[in-house]
């Protein structure tokens, strides 16, 4: 409400239908439209809480529950709960302009009761029930027994009660009455289910329309209410619940012996004492249904009228203290600055104004109060408006602007004409809501029936008198054209109008953009508007912002396919899939064609991007930064059952980067580059903003450069740098090219925080306020010592206190223990590329050996290479493992010596996924049916997948759960013959690795497990059921080992798939190009998750959290997040082996593995290992490779193959054997999708966020 906007005061009950009273159905939506045509921002609606016959919304019997009267029957019967004839020849009224409350109470109960028994009968809705049951335990329960009492009593208030037990709560009265009244008691929760169902929808529906809810908390309950019987002890009340004292106000303009209200007052010293806590859980309930909240009477809060409980007029009262700021500033406390609206109207006082002064919420100005002093004087004039408020001609109090015009005097009314300029073809309210739009109040709120420009009959309420109050109804006629176009003139006129872009349909976006309807557009020519209407409703959302900003710096972002993703976070996924079927088009055969961004490669890269999906939904001010490569690691061929890498040219015209002018100049030792960034935006779950991925490169790339594959000139810098992701560095060119792809990353990043910061007010000296860098790995370690360059050079800070600043503001994170993510540079060739570097770190290094003797620890070793993990350990204030097993071989055994010394700076932060893609797009199905047993708050709250224990023993969830994994093969089975000509049998096991290739992470192991069974069947031993094993990943270019153990599986593919002895029970496929977008596909057709790494070497995994999240059971060993894992879902719930860690670490330690001696004296190894060679194998592949991987097995074996196959081998045998008994096997499957929940990326990031970063968010 900072901004000027507008906005209509129309409350539900007003809105025309057939149903005698206005609801939540059609009406409303076109309401909303209504609001959207004439550039609206705001709803203001009344209280929304249930009511009696005509009783006032602000005498309600409860402070929370919804009135049922807005129930829509449409709707229901939507549901399937009704039929038409349930009501389509029911009377609820005579009077389609008038709400008779009486006849609408009696008509629509035994409708309702009609729509909660089949609701009751059907099973598909319990689940959400329950959920709302327990998401609402703090009030449903009380509500729903409190209205079945007060039926039984003849609706009687409460006080009136023939049984005076049941008014003091007695327990045994209570028990009584909750089995006698038990069927009422499931009526009242059910249609609380319903009116919260369609209120939400509807409200939602305006949100995404650009339409704000402001909606009405009255201060007081009544008398009779569910707070009076079962919170006494906050009123003031004598031992019946009678109140003592009540509510209202001393004579004023709309009664000469005051308004009395009859509300009990509240006990505010029992608040206080409290903690206010049931005002601080009523405004947090409030918030869950309104946008912007108006409190009404706000004069209350400061001091109160009181006046006798047994008085009949509210004249002879006295004045008393309110709780004051002290109540609000517990709200703040808890719920933080909320939009609130504060009703000071009436008696206001210096202490009112003290109050409001004190909360800053804006207060309100009525200009017919204004207009009715002459003098000009009076504060509600326009003249006296300020920007910090909400102006109205009138409030639902007030009379509608014809009724109050004809009602002064020819004074006041020559005054207003005169003040207004009003001409003589323009009606009064026409004059009277433009001088509204024209005052400087930030927002300007008209009520409905002054914009229908209706007559006194249409008032709402006249305050102090009983009946005839709250009946007016709009009729659909009174609505016409030239209404609207003025209300529109007005709002753009005075510059109100809103500026929020609407979530226009896309097929209206395809028709403004290209003038063709969706039906005409190719699926190519679709995929380019989806794009384009992503980014245009991603343009204008405004960035998180916040004093320190985090730069998670990753050479990788393997950031997937991104359209479905950004549907899926802008909320409208499944319109714009229903908007394409409508129009005939396939939203899935869409999402094939997008390209998948070529910008990252294994778990580090996915992590990178699942976390800043993460930062954005949380709404942190923290942004990823790398390069953007144009042709990212390669694309990977198989030719002659061997991998070939080929560019992978992603970057078309039309694509998701957005450019900028943002550009630095990169200094190196022979020449100095510009740099140019391009960015992402990166969109939250349903959030109102967003962050930027931010890829640096170069402006002279150049492509011709590439020989054949993935070739090329490495020492042309200044045209290849943001070619391809980690070049091959098996030369010095290669790793000399690595060092200037690095640098260029950090400097840029570097460069751009330092900007950012002085822009949000930084100094330099207090950059560690303003900017936080998050170093993934050792790729960006050189960030550290350019920052000290840049603040020294370049800002002129001291060398020792920008070292400090620097500590303070870095932190590090190993991903992996192995060494290529621990990296050792020769300092001779850091001197070939940044020797302005090379000063600084040798100077950092000075300042450790100063401190520390210990060789282990220096940065700069004998061979005078520079260990960046060293660098960064000393330099940072956090260094922390991604999984606890992880974490602890840091402390205790890889980096034992700088935990030593650092003890602090060392934590965990175990990985996690982004659910929103690896559940929600990924498996569409198991979403909804996840959905239906327990809601969707896992979306915002993964650990609420808890609840999906209660259904671990339930036939009817496992068959469901067997039928959507079935579902899931036929889809992948779809997807793999038609992208990557392989045949898939759905009825088989689908056993699945999927990940880079690395010796560490086994894939060999599995592969002769492969020729182990592969013998078996030829000797006759047949599996129960079909195996197929699906193996996907790249080998990098340099790395020869992993890939001779690719060119060993795809023989092995060609030789059994080939077989038809065997091709029965056993398949293998490697998937061609393995990337994020197959493993959407893959993983939730997989029944069996190989995580089967050698312990201690993988630091996390993440692949193993989506398989879980999907319901594939684990076969791993205790290694990375597995251990975790094992914990959570209960070791009976996965399937381990193998030596753990301790073990392993102390293997190396002592050279005590030799594999040979494995080899030698096992049959089942020796015969497995000795297949490689057999002749069927050699003529279908490379001698040399085979050979080669072979002698590696049985000589070398780094990873330690043959330590665990047997093992592996039991394991394996024992997960295919209980797959079985599906009832045993989908109960474990619950399970682990149930604690699937403590590895979601919003929790990591969460924890980094508390516990390292301290961003505002």
């Amino acid at each position: 409400m900072l901004t000027r906007s507008s906005g209509v005061l129309m409350h539900i009950t007003s809105l025309p239908n057939a149903f005698g009273i206005g609801s939540f159905g059609q009406s409303a939506y076109d309401f909303v439209d209504f609001l959207v045509e004439t550039k609206q921002t705001y709803w203001q609606i009344l209280p929304l809480t249930t009511t009696s016959y005509g009783d006032s919304p602000y005498q309600s019997f409860s402070a929370i529950a919804g009135n049922t009267h807005l129930i829509d029957f449409d709707l229901l019967t939507q549901m399937g709960l009704l039929k038409e004839a349930d009501y389509a020849s029911v009377n609820f009224g005579d009077d389609p302009t008038s709400v008779d409350y009486e006849r609408v109470f009696y008509a629509r109960r035994p409708i309702l009761e009609i729509a909660v028994k089949n609701f009751l009968e059907n099973q598909s809705f319990q689940a959400d029930f329950k959920h709302f049951e327990k998401s609402n335990r703090l009030w449903l329960d009380d509500f729903a027994e409190f209205m079945a009492i007060k039926e039984h009593f003849g609706n009687q208030a409460l006080q009136k009660w023939d049984d005076k037990k049941a008014v003091a709560r007695d327990p045994s009265a209570l028990e009584k009455y909750r089995t006698m009244l038990a069927e009422q008691i499931q009526y009242f929760k059910v249609t609380q289910y319903f009116f919260f169902k369609q209120w939400t929808e509807l409200k939602n529906y305006a949100n995404q329309k650009g339409i704000q809810i402001i909606g009405d908390m009255p201060i007081y309950v009544a008398a009779d209410s569910v707070e009076v019987w079962t919170k006494p002890e906050l009123f003031q009340l004598d031992e019946e619940r009678n109140p003592l004292f009540v509510a209202g106000v001393p004579a004023d303009q709309f009664s000469a012996t005051g308004q009395l209200w009859g509300n009990p007052l509240y006990a505010w010293e029992e608040h206080k004492k409290q903690g206010y806590a049931w005002w601080i859980h009523r405004i947090e309930e409030s918030f869950k249904i309104y946008d912007v909240l108006r409190i009404d009477h706000f004069k209350g809060f400061s001091d109160y009228w009181q006046v006798d409980g047994k008085a009949e007029v509210a004249k002879d009262g006295s004045w008393q203290p309110g709780p004051g700021y002290d109540l609000f500033k517990a709200v703040k406390e808890q719920l933080g600055d909320l939009p609130i609206i504060a009703e000071d109207l009436g008696n206001i006082d210096d202490k009112a104004r003290k109050l409001l002064a004190d909360c800053n919420y804006p207060g309100m100005k009525i200009l017919q109060f204004g207009f009715e002093d002459v003098s000009g004087k009076s504060l509600d004039s326009p003249h006296y408006c300020i920007p910090h408020s909400i102006v109205y001609t009138g409030t639902h109090d007030n009379d509608v602007t014809n009724g109050w015009y004809n009602g002064l005097t020819d004074q006041q009314q020559q005054y207003i004409n005169d003040y207004t300029h009003r001409s003589e073809d323009e009606s009064i309210c026409q004059a009277m809501i433009r001088q509204l739009f024209a005052t400087v109040s930030n927002t300007a709120i008209a009520t409905m029936q002054d914009v229908l420009d209706l007559p006194v009959s249409s008032r709402i309420n006249i305050p102090s008198t009983i009946g005839g109050n709250w009946q007016w109804r709009m009729q659909q006629s009174d609505l016409t054209q030239d209404k609207k176009d003025f209300l529109a003139k007005m709002t753009t006129l005075y510059q109100r109008a809103n500026q929020e872009i609407p979530m226009i349909k896309f097929s209206t976006f395809v028709k403004n953009k290209t003038n063709k309807s969706l039906e005409q557009l190719s699926d190519k020519e679709t995929y380019i508007q989806l794009l384009n209407y992503v980014k245009t409703l991603s343009a204008d959302k405004p960035k998180n912002t916040g004093k320190r900003k985090v730069y998670y710096i990753s050479a990788e972002f393997l950031i997937g396919k991104l359209l479905s993703n950004n549907l899926i976070n802008l909320g409208v996924y499944q319109d714009i899939k229903a908007e394409l079927e409508s129009a005939g088009k396939s939203l899935s055969h869409i999402e094939d064609i997008e390209p998948e961004p070529s910008l990252g490669n294994g778990g580090l890269g996915r992590l990178a991007s699942c976390f800043i999906d993460s930062m954005s939904t949380l709404g942190l001010n923290a942004e990823g930064v790398g390069l953007n490569y144009h042709y990212g690691l390669f694309k990977q061929v198989f030719k002659k059952n061997e991998q070939h890498a080929e560019p992978n040219d992603w970057i078309e015209d039309n694509s998701w980067l957005i450019p900028t002018d943002i550009s630095y100049e990169v200094p190196f030792k022979k020449f100095t580059l510009t740099s140019k960034l391009d960015r992402i935006d990166i969109l939250g779950y349903k959030k109102d903003t967003k962050n930027y991925l931010n890829l640096f490169d170069i402006q002279s790339v150049n492509p011709k450069l590439i020989k054949k594959g993935i070739e090329f000139d490495k020492t042309a810098i200044e045209e290849n740098l943001t070619l391809f992701l980690y070049p091959d560095d098996s030369d010095k060119n290669g790793e000399l090219l690595r060092i200037y792809q690095q640098y260029f990353m950090v400097s840029n990043a570097a460069q751009l925080l330092i900007d950012e910061a002085i822009a949000r007010g930084s100094n330099l000296h207090d950059l560690a306020d303003y900017a936080y860098v998050q170093i993934n790995d050792t790729h960006p370690s050189m960030v550290i010592p350019e920052l000290i360059r840049l603040l020294t050079e370049k800002h002129q800070i001291k060398f020792a206190e920008a070292v400090e600043i620097v500590r303070n503001m870095v932190g590090y994170t190993n991903h992996t223990i192995l060494a290529e993510a621990l990296e050792k540079w020769p300092l001779d060739y850091l001197d070939e590329v940044v020797p302005h570097l090379v000063v600084i770190i040798k100077k950092l290094d000075e300042l450790v050996r100063a401190e520390y003797q210990d060789p282990s620890v220096q940065i700069i070793d004998k061979q005078k290479r520079v260990h960046m993990a060293h660098m960064d350990i000393h330099f940072s204030n956090s260094v922390n493992g991604v999984a606890a097993l992880h974490t602890e071989i840091l402390k205790n055994s890889e980096l034992k010596a700088f935990y030593a010394l650092y003890p602090e700076k060392f934590n965990n932060k175990t990985n996690g996924i982004t659910f929103r893609r690896w559940l929600e797009f990924s498996n569409q199905a198991l979403a909804a049916y996840i959905k239906e047993l327990i809601g969707d708050e896992y979306l915002h709250d993964a650990t609420k997948l808890q609840k999906l224990l209660a259904f671990k023993d339930d036939k009817k969830v496992h068959q469901q759960l067997a039928k959507i994994k079935f579902e899931n093969k036929l889809a992948l089975k779809a997807y793999l013959k038609e992208n990557k000509g392989i045949e898939l049998d759905e009825n088989s096991i689908i056993d699945t690795q999927i990940k880079r290739f690395h010796e560490y992470k086994r894939q060999q192991m599995n592969a002769l497990y492969v020729i182990h069974k592969y013998l078996e069947i030829k000797a006759g031993k047949l599996p129960k059921r079909k195996i197929t094993v699906i193996f996907g990943g790249k080998a990098a270019p340099a790395y020869v080992i992993a890939q001779d153990i690719i060119h060993l599986i795809l023989c092995l593919s060609e030789l059994i798939n080939n077989d038809p002895e065997v091709n029965k029970y056993l398949n293998v496929h490697l998937v061609e190009n393995y990337n994020v977008s197959v493993a959407e596909k893959l993983i939730p057709a997989t029944d069996i998750s190989e995580q089967i790494s050698l312990a201690s070497k993988e630091a996390s995994g993440t692949g193993n959290m989506k398989f879980m999240l999907n319901g594939a059971l684990t076969l791993g060993t205790m290694d990375g997040a597995n251990v975790e894992i094992a914990e959570l879902a209960g070791a009976e719930n996965i399937y381990t082996f193998g030596k753990d860690s301790e073990s392993i670490i102390k293997l190396y330690e002592t050279a005590g593995y030799v594999s040979k001696e494995y080899y030698e004296n096992d049959k089942d190894i020796k015969r497995a290992v000795d297949f490689i060679l057999n002749p069927a194998v050699v003529k279908l592949g490379n001698k040399t490779r085979l050979e080669r991987l072979y002698n590696e097995l049985l000589n070398k074996d780094w990873f330690m193959t043959l330590i665990d196959f047997n093992a592996y081998v039991e394991a394996k045998e024992q997960i295919l054997a209980d797959y079985e008994d599906q009832d045993s096997w989908n109960e474990k499957v619950v399970h682990n999708i149930a604690k699937a929940g403590f590895f979601s990326s919003d929790r990591t990031i969460a924890q980094y966020n508390a516990d390292i970063w301290h961003c505002e968010g």
